[in-house]
């Protein structure tokens, strides 16, 4: 993966862990792996109460959560016209997430 969009995708995570005052630490982890993603995005589901799904440590496997997150933040996203494989599906549903955290 580009280690400008990991940098990216870890940056738009950590905010909204910090903005849930979720205490994560990344810094025996991979920052440009999709496990790490997963980490972080199970973190915040769990901040949520919500229960994390089984998926696959892909891209494909990160959408349901990112879903799980927009829609506990009552907003709606369209993602039915976006390919669930491209990181690119993953950096619109952050960009949602932090506009839901005034980011």
């Amino acid at each position: 993966m580009d280690k400008n969009i990991a940098n990216d995708i870890n940056r738009k995570l950590n905010f909204l862990l910090e903005d849930h005052g979720v205490t994560f630490d990344d810094s025996n982890m991979a920052l440009d792996s999709l496990d790490t993603f997963h980490e972080k995005a199970d973190a915040l589901l769990v901040a949520h109460n919500c229960e994390i799904p089984e998926a696959a440590h892909d891209i494909t496997g990160l959408q349901p959560k990112l879903n799980m997150l927009i829609q506990g933040h009552g907003a709606e996203f369209d993602d039915s016209n976006l390919d669930p494989n491209s990181i690119d599906t993953v950096l619109q549903k952050l960009e949602i997430l932090q506009d839901e955290h005034g980011a």
